[in-house]
């Protein structure tokens, strides 16, 4: 990096510090008297501390560092943004600026232009940076249920945005009456919903019993014959180039505590012990996600809004529903929150465009039956 890309980065690093300290600080008063209150409080001091030494990592190079004060409305907003997301989100927001910059603090220590009292200090701040993270993963698992459940998610909301907004359109194509546009998508959607309910409790039913089965016959045959499967993980280790002798400890360690048939199932059929799945918990989700997928599109019309009106409305709410679910799939996934939900709404544009299209059709040929 040349010295003014350091400069640069060192000005970004110091704004950032600055407000994350702030918010940190506003966050822990939320809590009260809460043990997370302490631990947001004593972030904050960190990333004060860290703000201390980009303001004198700038001084040392000529750079007025006086300016920089907290935006309080940023952080007034940021807070209550976060508030209503929730701890566990509002930590993996936080975290994920604070990955961005890693890269750069590698770039940086390889700098001719840092000394090394500097470089010091950076690796501290990075070993803070990372330290941390251990820290909160508590309370970051309380929404892990979201990025195993994204699939259905999207595609069962997205669903019901396809549904409810084809047969909106085609009948309004027919009826200027909003109230009838209404309740014959609502109609449409809940029936739709009712079979993906239904539709995914069997599925998922049967899906158990054929894992659960599996699991059965290599935890009775691994206590009959459990050499065969020692065998077996001897073999996974080695294809993965563990060293023979290590191999065959892990072998005869996973016997000794009764973990072959977990090892045998996860490595030979993906199966995961614990990892079943509950058929009533999936189809509520799924059916969850459907409704809400079939009713947000179609509240203009609820309300009596013209129905030209309505479906234009009707469309922006579903462009709407599909960037927050861009944005919690990025935030899960820890990937660039902006590219998910431009990759979103995009193929929610192909989609409005495609359901357009077949209303317009559906309507027509339901003129050609009236007349």
């Amino acid at each position: 990096m040349s010295e003014e890309e350091i400069v640069d980065f060192a000005k970004k690093s110091l704004a950032d510090e600055i407000h994350t300290s702030a918010i940190y600080q506003s966050l822990s008063k939320l809590y009260g008297e809460a043990p997370l209150s302490k631990e947001l409080s004593g972030l904050s001091e960190m990333e004060c501390e860290h703000s201390r030494f980009w303001m004198d990592f700038l001084e040392v190079r000529g750079v007025d560092a006086s300016g920089y004060s907290v935006n309080r409305i940023k952080v007034y907003l940021l807070t209550v943004l976060y508030r209503l997301l929730g701890i566990g989100l509002t930590l993996k927001i936080l975290e994920m600026g604070e990955r961005r910059a890693i890269a750069q603090y590698s770039m940086m220590l390889r700098s001719s232009e840092i000394s090394g009292e500097e470089k010091n200090s950076i690796n501290q701040i990075l070993l803070d940076e990372l330290n941390h993270e251990e820290e909160f993963e508590r309370y970051e698992a309380r929404y892990k249920f979201f990025i195993n459940r994204v699939a259905t998610i999207f595609t069962q909301m997205s669903g019901g945005l396809v549904t409810v907004l084809s047969v909106s359109i085609g009948i309004a194509g027919v009826y200027d009456e909003p109230h009838i546009v209404a309740i014959t998508g609502l109609i449409v959607g809940l029936t739709g919903a009712l079979n993906t309910i239904t539709g995914f409790y069997f599925f998922g039913r049967t899906q158990k019993k054929v894992k659960q089965g599996i699991m059965d016959r290599i935890r009775r045959a691994s206590e009959s014959v459990p050499q065969v499967y020692v065998r077996k993980v001897f073999d996974y280790m080695r294809k993965r180039d563990i060293s023979e002798e290590t191999a065959r400890v892990i072998a005869e360690e996973a016997r000794d505590k009764n973990m072959l048939t977990r090892i045998v199932a996860e490595e030979e059929y993906g199966i995961r012990e614990g990892a079943l799945g509950d058929p009533v918990e999936s189809a509520v989700y799924a059916g969850f996600f459907k409704i809400i997928g079939t009713v947000l599109p179609l509240i203009p019309f609820f309300f009596g809004i013209p129905v030209g009106t309505s479906i234009p409305i009707s469309i922006v709410i579903t462009m709407l529903l599909l960037a927050v679910t861009g944005f919690l799939v990025a935030i899960s996934a820890e990937i660039d929150v902006k590219d998910k939900i431009l990759e979103l709404t995009l193929s929610g544009v192909i989609m409005v465009v495609i359901v357009f299209l077949i209303g317009k059709s559906t309507s027509q040929l339901m003129k050609m039956f009236i007349e």
